[in-house]
């Protein structure tokens, strides 16, 4: 706007134009206490619904921001009560969707996510907007529908978000598994793993979806390998349950009981309802069958 233009303003309008402004810069410098004061200060400085929808949609994103989702969600139905024809759907329906998936209301964040991507599918910050509708789809098992929006980011994010390309190629890799393109899935894992510089958290995941495929394979001495090196370069590993069951079901396969019959104690006082609970179940029951046998020799 030119100074020109800004003269020939009503005052309350300059005033409230002032104050917006400020706000924003607030905002841009993270200050979202200072930022969300100034928005309701120039809320009181105009009686437009149009400035109105605007200020709550911005009062959106620093909620958001604060992390008090239900609030943030709150601005963004404000706008639309203020101001129906709201130009920006795309971003109102942005942060609902996120400010949803915050919550765990997973089917709420993936319809407004779905709601934004649908009113714009281009500009750079809808990239985000399929990320985060890929891992949902990728989270339900429905990975024909993740892989095509993975597949399109990949380019996107390997020039502008490094460790959202590392995760896309960690994605990327699992969905080809289970999709049984075993090939192209080591061809991810191993892209991530020399990746130059890549972080220990991204070399052990690496190393995870490797040592599925080796257990797939039957290499369960690399299984076993694997195990121990991803703990080894993340003690802290996300997912410590699939890593003892790997380890366990090697040992059973390579013939130590021993060792198997250790592990399978371990996982059932540690995860007494776990994902593999049944199969560990089974390798045990045959284990104790094998030994019941000998014992009748």
């Amino acid at each position: 706007m030119t100074i020109n233009e800004m003269n020939k303003m009503p005052n309350q309008e300059k005033k409230f134009l002032e104050i917006i402004t400020e706000a924003r810069k607030h905002l841009e410098k993270k200050e979202f206490n200072n930022a969300r004061l100034k928005y309701f200060n120039a809320m009181n400085h105009t009686t437009a619904r149009t400035n109105i929808g605007i200020v709550w949609a911005e009062l959106s994103w620093v909620y958001y921001y604060e992390k008090d989702y239900h609030k943030a969600i709150e601005a963004a139905e404000n706008v639309l009560l203020q101001d129906s024809t709201y130009f920006a759907l795309d971003d109102l329906y942005r942060v609902q969707g996120f400010a949803y998936l915050a919550l765990g209301e997973v089917a709420l964040a993936e319809r407004y996510l779905q709601l934004s991507l649908e009113k714009n599918h281009d500009d750079d910050k809808q990239q985000y907007v399929k990320y985060e509708l890929g891992k949902l789809n990728f989270a339900k098992g429905n990975y024909d529908q993740a892989h095509p929006l993975f597949v399109e980011l990949e380019a996107f994010f390997q020039r502008f978000n490094p460790e959202y390309y590392l995760s896309i190629l960690f994605y990327l890799g699992f969905i080809y598994y289970y999709l049984n393109n075993i090939s192209r899935s080591e061809e991810y894992f191993k892209r991530l793993l020399s990746v130059e510089g890549v972080s220990a958290h991204w070399a052990a995941s690496a190393r995870f979806g490797l040592a599925f495929i080796e257990f797939r394979n039957k290499n369960h001495l690399n299984v076993i390998a694997l195990c121990e090196e991803i703990l080894n370069f993340n003690p802290e590993f996300f997912d410590k349950e699939s890593l003892g069951f790997l380890t366990a079901a090697s040992y059973f396969y390579l013939g130590r009981k021993d060792i198997f019959n250790a592990y399978y104690e371990k996982l059932s006082e540690t995860y007494p309802r776990g994902r593999y609970a049944q199969e560990m179940e089974n390798l045990y029951q045959s284990v104790a069958d094998s030994d019941a046998d000998t014992s009748d020799i």
